[in-house]
């Protein structure tokens, strides 16, 4: 009669299991912090080239200052994750379509308080955790204020405390949380190139794109081996969309819709309309000013670009006419606003396809 192996049997087995995951997790820590130094080397070789080139104009010293803030947020949170040292995230819960990117970040980075605050605001019948969360019910408001005031304390902290591994993270955390600030301050300086037609910068090399193009790749590549999985390729721009101008004003619903839906949809139709009268307008009716063409097809990729990442954002976020913010008429409202987005998004698409197009290439010749 067979009988069932010892249970010491699998112990070599399992720690040799372990000991394999151990030296696989540091090597892809290792290779990851590389991945990202490598991407931060290929944007400072970027910025480089914009200091010798640069004109000195509102718009591009503000453009400028905009790329300086985003390499720094990209230098913190690589160094934040390496000191966190994140385990590496073995499957994808079933609950991640409804858990921000901060809530995964804390999650990664052992900052499991933050977490507990999310979690229990929503739920917690006593409502003592509430103000955590804040007056909104989604928490991206009460998580950028929070990146606020940690990021603020950093000025009274001396450098060893700054280094320190605790800080770091938290300073990572809050990072990511702001991406929604600094996104939208991105897109009001696009909305501006696109309605006045003033380039930031001229027509960069070829070098330059490339270099620029590949360390952003391998940069997200490096932040995505640094957090074990946590932090997938364009997951950042994702959530900076789903949490565009999370920090602002005092985060009081007055719509009777979520303040996170109506900011990204809100986006969403301005950068639809600045497309849109662009390519209109150096196309047909040349109601702005001329923009040269290079400049133009760049400046509305980015945009529809932005749309696109927008309308995934949205996919993501709870419907805005059930739960919390349920209203009558909601096919009425529901309706409305799809109406809003698609000919927006119609009238941009035709902007966008006569922008693309050369201004002379209708011009019959004499």
């Amino acid at each position: 009669m067979l009988q069932n192996p010892s249970p010491y049997v699998y112990r070599p087995r399992l720690a040799i299991g372990r000991a394999l995951g151990a030296v696989a997790a540091s090597a892809g820590r290792w290779v990851g912090l590389v991945f990202s130094l490598a991407g931060l080397a290929g944007w400072l070789g970027w910025l480089s080239w914009r200091l010798r080139t640069l004109e000195m104009s509102v718009i591009a010293v503000g453009v400028l200052v905009l790329e300086f803030v985003a390499i720094s947020a990209a230098l913190v949170v690589t160094a934040g994750l390496f000191a966190g040292r994140p385990g590496w995230r073995r499957s994808r819960r079933a609950t991640d379509a409804d858990r921000q990117l901060p809530m995964l970040l804390a999650e990664a980075l052992d900052l499991g308080h933050i977490t507990h605050e999310r979690d229990l605001g929503g739920t917690d019948p006593t409502g003592v955790l509430l103000s955590n969360v804040g007056p909104d019910d989604t928490g991206e408001i009460a998580w950028a204020r929070r990146g606020i005031r940690v990021l603020g304390e950093q000025r009274r902290l001396d450098r060893h405390a700054q280094l320190g591994t605790t800080n770091l993270r938290e300073a990572a955390w809050s990072v990511v949380a702001l991406d929604g600030l600094r996104r939208l301050v991105s897109v009001v300086a696009l909305v501006i190139v696109l309605f006045t037609g003033v380039t930031p910068f001229e027509m960069p090399p070829t070098g330059r794109i490339v270099m620029l193009g590949t360390g952003i790749v391998l940069l997200s590549a490096g932040h995505w081996l640094l957090s074990g999985g946590h932090i997938r390729p364009l997951a950042r721009l994702i959530w900076s969309m789903a949490s565009i101008g999370a920090g602002l004003g005092d985060g009081v619903s007055r719509s009777g819709l979520p303040i996170r839906w109506t900011m990204t949809m809100a986006t969403l139709i301005a950068l639809n309309i600045s497309i849109a009268l662009r390519g209109i307008s150096d196309r047909w009716t040349h109601g702005l000013g001329p923009m040269d063409h290079q400049a133009r097809v760049v400046a509305m990729s980015i945009a529809f670009g932005l749309v696109a990442t927008g309308g995934l954002a949205m996919r993501r976020m709870p419907r805005p006419d059930l739960g919390h913010y349920g209203a009558t008429r909601r096919l009425e409202e529901s309706s409305v606003r799809h109406l809003a987005i698609g000919l927006t998004l119609v009238v941009a698409t035709i902007g966008f396809v006569a922008g693309l197009t050369p201004t002379d290439a209708f011009v019959a010749d004499p």
